[in-house]
C-alpha cells in the first residue's frame, strides 16, 4: 500500500488543535500549530474514508486534570478525488459517519465537525457510512466489514525529547486487535519521516531523522489501522479505521 499524509486536523482539548509551547527556532506561532493524523492512501483509490480514534497526550507544562492522563477523540475524513487518487478533491454531497454529518472545509476535504467530538467510534464495532453523491459519485451507504482497532498506546519509554542525530526507537504497550498495520511518525511539524510495521517497537537510524529540525514542538505517532475498498459506480472507495497515538516532544 502506498501511503501519504492528509493534513486531517484534530480536535485536542485546547479546544483549538494547539501545540502549548513555540517552537525552539522561534519561527512558529503555537496559535497556527495543527496535529495531523497519518492516514494511508492505496494508489487506486478515487476516494478515502476514514474513521479514527485519536489519543493524545498533554503537553509537558499543562494543568494536570486528576484521572485523565491523555484523552480520546474521535475523527473522521473523507476526501473524493476528481482522478484516481489525484487531480482536485470534488463535492459529492452530503457524507455522514455513524449519523454524524461531515462539514467540508477548503479544497472540498470532509472533516467532521468541530463540535462532534463524539462520532460512536468504538473498538471492536463497525462504521456506517453513507454518502449522498454527485460530480460523478453515486451515492451509496457501506457497513466496514473490518471492525475498528484496539486503542494504539505508546509505551512508557518513548522520551519526550529525542534527538535527531542519533537512532530513535518508538514502542507501543502491544499491538491492537484488528489491525492490519502499523504507521509510525517522527515529525518536526513541516518535515515528517515514516515506517510501517506490524510490530511493537521500530528504529530510525540517525541518518533517516537528518532532515529533521531542532523544535520544541517536535511529534511522534504510531497509527495502528485496517483498510477495506468497495467500487460505486465505477469508483473505488477505501475505507480506513485507525487509532492513533500521538505524544508531543521536544527534537534536539
Amino acid at each position: 500500500m502506498k501511503s501519504k499524509f492528509f493534513s486531517l486536523i484534530l480536535l485536542v482539548v485546547f479546544g483549538a488543535v494547539i501545540f502549548s509551547s513555540c517552537s525552539g527556532d522561534g519561527d512558529e506561532d503555537p496559535m497556527e500549530t495543527t496535529q495531523s493524523n497519518p492516514v494511508p492512501s492505496p494508489g487506486d483509490a478515487d476516494g478515502v474514508m476514514a474513521a479514527i480514534k485519536a489519543k493524545s497526550n498533554l503537553p509537558e507544562g499543562t494543568p494536570q486534570v486528576p484521572g485523565m492522563p491523555d484523552i480520546l477523540l474521535d475523527v473522521a475524513s473523507a476526501n473524493f478525488y476528481s482522478s484516481t487518487n489525484g487531480g482536485s478533491l470534488v463535492n459529492v454531497g452530503t457524507v455522514s459517519l455513524n449519523d454524524f454529518q461531515l462539514q467540508t472545509v477548503g479544497g472540498n476535504s470532509y472533516i467532521n465537525n468541530f463540535t462532534d467530538i463524539t462520532l460512536d467510534i468504538n473498538s471492536g464495532q463497525a462504521n456506517d457510512w453513507t454518502v449522498a453523491g454527485s460530480n460523478g459519485f453515486d451515492g451509496f451507504s457501506h457497513t466496514t466489514a473490518k471492525k475498528m482497532p484496539g486503542v494504539v498506546r505508546f509505551a512508557s519509554s518513548v522520551s519526550e525529547t529525542i534527538s535527531a542525530s542519533a537512532a530513535v526507537t518508538l514502542s507501543v504497550e502491544s499491538v491492537p486487535s484488528n489491525v492490519d498495520n502499523l504507521l509510525w511518525v517522527i515529525s518536526d511539524g513541516s518535515n515528517t519521516v515514516t515506517k510501517e510495521s506490524k510490530t511493537t517497537s521500530v528504529t530510525f537510524s540517525a541518518s533517516e531523522l537528518g532532515d529533521l529540525r531542532a523544535t520544541e514542538t517536535g511529534i511522534v505517532q504510531v497509527a495502528a489501522y485496517n483498510s477495506e475498498s468497495q467500487t460505486f459506480g465505477g469508483k473505488k472507495i477505501y475505507f480506513i479505521n485507525e487509532t492513533v497515538d500521538s505524544k508531543f516532544v521536544t527534537i534536539n
